[in-house]
């Protein structure tokens, strides 16, 4: 009976041991591959993908790759074997041969840049469990008209999670990130989820993991964040998921690191514990966007993202601009999205404070764009609640009203989130409202970019953005 008992748990253990967590990646030589990332509570002899043509299966094709433990489960990643008919759809299953497989996922298989010069990404950041259940919902309404996902730092807000009921003096940090990577599956399995690196990545800092040492040393300087996506950092040349770059269609994407990487970034030595050490970034941007001018007739866009806003209200994060503005600008960035502060603001091209303010401030500009989507939602959007339920349609403003409306902006090194309007304001929508961005393509030459509110899906602002590159 003993024997029985034991045979029946184990065999019960093993067929929980569903992979979870699944999502896919831009990978490969000019992002023509994908690669597929998933999560076991236990180890497995292999990391396999089996995927092909037919729903369902037969899959005639298969991919191994390794699996990574930081703490008590297992991330997997595998890049598959190359050869993806561009645009067909591709079923497929992960797992392992004796701990088993998942159900069936699809993805449309990337297509070429040359022939492909019109496409659509959603954009934002801070995204959580708590309270982004309006933008997750969401973006599964449109994964069919989106060939991917950036979002922008802040990614499940795990380390927050003791701040919860039953959370106080429980370690819940990695049931917070697991929780977040299920609620996302739908549409992580299917578009390829691109991250970049924010400040709630850094550390766990909860008291469970400051008063361990086990868990203070496993659980920080990003550890949780690198072991779990899998970027292409390999195929351009950046550091682990901290920098790096993709291609997609006629753009190329940069997303960059502003929590550490420059003098003064934000946590360039120490969040709650002490971080850092990736490298030497702002020559690896350099190089990067050097390169990508070069193939500037066959991809003209330019996209750069980090967590950290440049421009916010009335201030200027003077650190990150010493940094990396004079290079926005040099190489031609068509825009830079950020997060960090929970709401939606869009500057009118600027650069160095100096404001390109024509009648149409869109077309043809001589500096980049900023955007900052932060307000997705999260457990630190503290109003948020009572917008879900009051949310009601408003007049959109008009930047010209906006940008007119401010008097001398503040002045000096350090920066700080707040509620002001800089000369750069053109749009803001505030007071927890949730929402992300939407950018569509047209063609070598004009794109439009929106930003929704998730909760009522109305478009609350968009603009057409115009340039000869």
């Amino acid at each position: 009976m003993i024997f029985f008992l034991v045979i029946a748990l184990t065999v019960s253990t093993v067929l929980c041991d569903i992979p979870k967590q699944v999502h896919i990646s831009l990978a490969g030589e000019d992002s023509l591959n994908l690669a597929v990332s998933w999560n076991t509570k236990d180890v497995s002899e292999t990391s396999t993908v089996k995927y092909g043509l037919n729903a369902g299966g037969p899959y005639n094709l298969e991919a191994t790759g390794s699996s990574v433990q930081y703490w008590e489960s297992y991330n997997h990643h595998v890049v598959l074997n190359g050869g993806l008919e561009q645009g067909k759809p591709y079923y497929y299953i992960v797992g392992d041969e004796k701990q088993g497989f998942s159900k069936e996922f699809s993805f449309n298989a990337p297509l070429n840049p040359k022939s492909l010069r019109s496409f659509s990404f959603a954009a934002f950041a801070d995204l959580g469990v708590y309270n982004g259940n309006p933008s997750t919902k969401y973006v599964e309404t449109i994964m069919n008209d989106i060939d991917l996902v950036w979002h922008g730092g802040d990614v499940g807000y795990a380390d927050d999670s003791f701040l919860h009921k039953g959370c106080y003096t429980q370690f819940c940090y990695e049931d917070a990130f697991d929780n977040y990577m299920n609620a996302i599956e739908p549409w992580a399995s299917h578009l390829p989820y691109m991250v970049a690196v924010g400040n709630h990545e850094a550390d766990c800092h909860s008291p469970n993991c400051i008063f361990s040492k086990e868990k203070r040393e496993k659980l920080s300087n990003f550890t949780a964040y690198n072991a779990r996506f899998r970027m292409p950092s390999q195929e351009s040349g950046g550091k682990l998921n901290m920098h790096y770059s993709f291609n997609y269609g006629n753009a190329h994407f940069i997303s960059i690191d502003t929590e550490t990487g420059y003098e003064g970034a934000a946590e360039e030595d120490r969040y709650v514990f002490p971080c850092g050490g990736f490298g030497d970034q702002l020559t690896w941007l350099e190089n990067d966007l050097i390169e990508a001018n070069k193939n500037r007739a066959e991809r003209p866009w330019i996209f750069a993202q980090g967590h950290h806003p440049m421009y916010q209200g009335d201030k200027v994060n003077k650190n990150f601009q010493a940094a990396m503005e004079d290079l926005f600008y040099k190489y031609g960035v068509d825009i830079y999205f950020s997060g960090h502060v929970h709401s939606y603001e869009r500057d009118l091209p600027v650069y160095r404070e100096k404001v390109y303010n024509e009648s149409n401030p869109y077309f043809q500009p001589p500096y980049p764009m900023y955007v900052m989507i932060g307000g997705s939602g999260n457990d630190e959007m503290s109003d948020i609640q009572r917008k879900l339920l009051a949310d009601k349609k408003v007049t959109k403003p008009n930047f010209v009203d906006i940008a007119t409306t401010v008097g001398d902006h503040a002045k000096g090194s350090k920066w700080k989130e707040n509620d002001g309007i800089g000369p750069w304001t053109a749009v803001v929508d505030r007071d927890d409202h949730v929402g992300i961005g939407k950018v569509t393509i047209k063609d070598d030459n004009s794109l439009t970019f929106e930003y929704i509110r998730t909760k009522t899906r109305e478009v609350f602002d968009t603009i057409t953005l115009t340039k000869t590159h």
